[in-house]
């Protein structure tokens, strides 16, 4: 029996290893900080997150999430921009948040289509991006903390 656990151990350190060296990632879960993104607004114009000084923290766990959005600028301290906390679905190329607690008053769902990046110094990218009725309207880079 003992034998048995210690086989299934290795095999899942082995999968784990081999995925992480091959590039491929097949979770969500952990802490993530927002590395650059940009949105259309309303004038259907790109804003530049960086422009906004917009930073934020995501946290998934199982299929639950939660995100902190904080506006920064060099006169004042960081102000409250959005958070948001709920259910999730992911399958590998989409990933769907579904917000039962939130400040900008969402009542839908948030579908992006995603990927995940193993970088040269080991470090995880999630390049997300989505879409409504046929639009792009976000595209967000988030970094494994």
């Amino acid at each position: 029996m003992r034998f048995y656990y210690s086989s299934i151990l290795l095999l899942t350190v082995l999968t784990v290893s081999s995925a992480i060296a091959h590039g491929r990632v097949e979770t969500l879960d952990g802490a993530w900080s927002l590395q650059s993104g940009q949105y259309l607004d309303e004038n259907q114009q790109w804003v530049d997150y960086q422009s906004r000084g917009l930073t934020a923290i995501k946290v998934i766990a199982g299929e639950y999430f939660s995100f902190t959005t904080m506006q920064q600028s060099e006169a004042a301290a960081p102000t409250f921009w959005a958070a948001a906390s709920g259910r999730l679905v992911y399958d590998g190329t989409t990933y769907t948040e579904y917000p039962t607690l939130n400040s900008f008053d969402a009542s839908a769902s948030f579908t992006f289509e995603y990927q995940l990046e193993v970088l040269e110094n080991g470090q995880i990218a999630w390049h997300t991006k989505r879409i409504e009725n046929g639009e792009l309207k976000e595209l967000e880079v988030w970094l494994k903390r």
